[in-house]
């Protein structure tokens, strides 16, 4: 062994070469990798000479069939590691559908058997995530809370033992992972975008916690989700994933700064009363919301309240400004709220037998929200 160590040593130092200067700005790995196998090679043959007697006969014998040395035992290799990672790939993907799906038990099954700790956390963030949705859409505003400060927690934890991507590399490398200096010999790294996900699926979770708690008059859990998210935006704010136009990340200080503007004009919706139907007092409120998102979160408490005419005026109002606001933002989609308005409509109007009046004031709706699509 100690002659193959130092083989290895001596392959080394052939590649690296003697300092910094060996190699320039033109050198790349596809110039480099001739040089590697040759060495790889020499390295392989060098060894099979070396073994005798009949078990050295059958080893020359399957290098002459498979063209290479010790052939045999590198292409067993070579399958073992793809399966297993077509094996690793699969639970995870498998994993994170569980999660999303609001099955955590069975998600952390699916990871129990992968010994990658990058796995294990990223599937504990996604059911976190995945229960204080749950737990929002029940109204348990309470309980939300705890849970986001634990996947907070655990994207730290994750971020400094390595199971996570550095943040750090979204800037300073592009969002690539370098496998030689020059750009051609990197690949994208796919970590990077899957933390962005997670981070402003957290982003997303603050904003409809901090929506509904100041909609039901919770000023204390207001108060808290706001210290919560605010501190989490700074924090996600100083790596500048939004400057990276190689992925589609929001300013994390504009997202927090939307969720505030939200958040104040829901609580003084429900100070005044929360009226139904009283598209006046969004007037002057729909000036200050300037992304997707801010549209959305007041459309989703209007539609949660059953507050059906207002959301109506306030996704019209989104329509009309789609020249400075994205009807598409991440998960936030106009489609899929006009859709929910609509759907809804129909439900209520259908689920229980309905007097004339409301029927034709549903109908009455329904054809006005398409005029005005119009």
């Amino acid at each position: 062994l100690g002659d193959v160590y130092k083989r290895q040593i001596l392959m080394s130092s052939g590649i690296s070469g003697s300092g910094p200067e060996t190699h320039d700005s033109t050198t790349t790995l596809s110039s480099l990798l001739p040089r590697i196998a040759a060495y790889r090679d020499a390295f392989y043959e060098e060894l099979l000479e070396r073994i005798g007697g009949a078990h050295g006969r059958r080893l020359r014998h399957e290098a002459a069939q498979l063209h290479q040395p010790f052939g045999g035992a590198r292409q067993h290799l070579n399958r073992q590691l793809t399966l297993t990672r077509a094996r690793q790939l699969e639970r995870v993907q498998l994993a994170r559908v569980f999660a999303r799906m609001g099955y955590p038990q069975e998600a952390q099954q699916q990871i129990a058997d992968i010994d990658l700790p990058s796995a294990r956390i990223a599937c504990g963030i996604d059911c976190l995530l995945s229960e204080a949705q749950r737990h929002i859409e029940d109204r348990k505003l309470g309980e939300t809370l705890p849970l986001l400060e634990q996947t907070q927690d655990l994207v730290r934890r994750g971020i400094e033992c390595g199971a996570l991507v550095d943040p750090w590399n979204i800037l300073g490398f592009d969002c690539h992972f370098s496998l030689f200096p020059a750009l051609e010999n990197s690949i994208r790294d796919h970590r990077v975008d899957e933390l962005v996900e997670r981070i402003e699926g957290m982003f997303q979770l603050y904003a409809r916690l901090w929506s509904a708690a100041a909609a039901s008059d919770e000023a204390e859990l207001a108060a808290r989700t706001s210290e919560h998210f605010q501190r989490l935006a700074q924090w996600w704010h100083q790596y500048a994933a939004h400057e990276v136009d190689s992925i589609a990340g929001q300013d994390s200080l504009q997202v927090y700064q939307a969720s505030k503007n939200v958040a104040e004009a829901l609580q003084r919706w429900h100070a005044e009363g929360a009226t139904a139907g009283d598209v006046k007092f969004w007037a002057p409120h729909v000036e200050t919301f300037e992304s997707a998102r801010a549209y959305a979160l007041v459309i989703d408490t209007l539609l949660a309240s059953h507050d059906d005419v207002a959301a109506l005026g306030l996704l019209i109002h989104w329509l009309s400004q789609s020249d400075l606001v994205a009807l598409e933002q991440g998960e936030t989609s106009f489609h899929q709220l006009a859709l929910r308005w609509f759907v809804g409509m129909l439900r209520r109007a259908t689920q229980t037998p309905p007097d004339a009046d409301t029927l034709n004031s549903g109908w009455e709706r329904i054809r006005k929200f398409f005029d005005y699509l119009e």
